[in-house]
């Protein structure tokens, strides 16, 4: 049973150890990202974790391999206990401390030796809040809408056939190019535009934004968080959408967009990259008379 989504930045500086102690500018987007995990293990202590992949499949025969582009990777595609010494501290997390495996293997041809960063952050606000596990899910980041919507209607589908509760974690960042110093060669009109954008559909709960946003422009931004946004918008439709029955034959005569009742934590670009963190829930409503149109 999906209970709720929320939406997190993909961070290093999330994470004290990374930032430094005297880091004042990350406090305000790592209490909101708390405040939010912890809002989500309150729902449920067993999540799904959505992040784009930025580490490279390699092969046994040490050649870089291309990102599956039919499928995420996911359970026992990826490793379930990573680190963040590549970013200046070995830090250890673990998506599943009752997890025996310490690096797994997807199979004998094809080696994951690193979490990506998406599921590190994961990995470490599981433990923040004190959930139980995480199942990661790794997408594509050149994954198409479509292909990300069909992800999602299965995630979608699963949790539905669980009663167990079960959040959603959707880590992702935004735009690049937010401010003079922005990692993205400095401020631009078009990236503020994108993530005013970004920024108004997480608020509002507005799935089909969300689903909506351009392949192209996104990756003309930098915008890392999109795929993860869009299978995040089609489990929540999916969960959440009314279902308009006519009266004359009793079919169903289409679906209506979903409903969201949405809470908003941060929003804000402290290094000139958009960082959001915001919780969706599905209203659910079951079939209801009306006209088609």
């Amino acid at each position: 049973m999906f209970t709720c989504a929320v939406f997190v930045p993909s961070a290093p500086l999330l994470v004290p150890e990374l930032a430094g102690p005297d880091a004042d500018d990350t406090r305000p987007v790592r209490e909101a990202t708390r405040s939010a995990v912890r809002a989500l293990a309150d729902s449920a202590t067993r999540w799904v974790a959505l992040g784009a992949d930025d580490v490279p499949v390699v092969p046994a025969s040490g050649r870089a391999a291309a990102v599956p582009t039919d499928r995420p990777r996911c359970g026992t595609d990826v490793a379930v206990t990573g680190t963040f010494a590549r970013f200046g501290v070995d830090l250890p997390v673990t998506l599943d401390p009752a997890a025996e495996e310490v690096g797994v293997q997807v199979d004998a041809e094809r080696v994951r030796p690193r979490l990506p960063l998406s599921m590190l952050i994961a990995a470490w606000l599981r433990e923040q809040a004190g959930a139980d596990r995480v199942t990661p899910v790794v997408l594509d980041p050149s994954a198409s809408p479509a292909q990300c919507a069909a992800v999602g209607d299965e995630i979608a589908a699963e949790l539905s056939a669980v009663s167990e509760p079960v959040g959603l974690l959707v880590v992702g960042d935004g735009a690049i190019a937010l401010s003079p110093k922005a990692p993205g060669g400095g401020e631009r009109a078009s990236a503020v535009r994108v993530q005013k954008r970004i920024d108004s559909a997480l608020e509002c709960g507005d799935v089909e934004a969300l689903a909506d946003l351009d392949v192209r422009e996104c990756h003309a931004e930098g915008v890392g968080g999109r795929v993860a946004w869009q299978v995040a918008a089609a489990v929540t439709r999916a969960s959440g959408a009314h279902t308009c029955v006519t009266p004359a034959d009793m079919h169903p005569a289409r679906v209506d967009a979903a409903r969201v009742d949405a809470d908003f934590f941060y929003a804000a670009a402290p290094f000139g990259v958009g960082y959001v963190v915001a919780r969706w829930t599905p209203i659910s409503a079951g079939p209801r008379t009306g006209s088609a149109s």
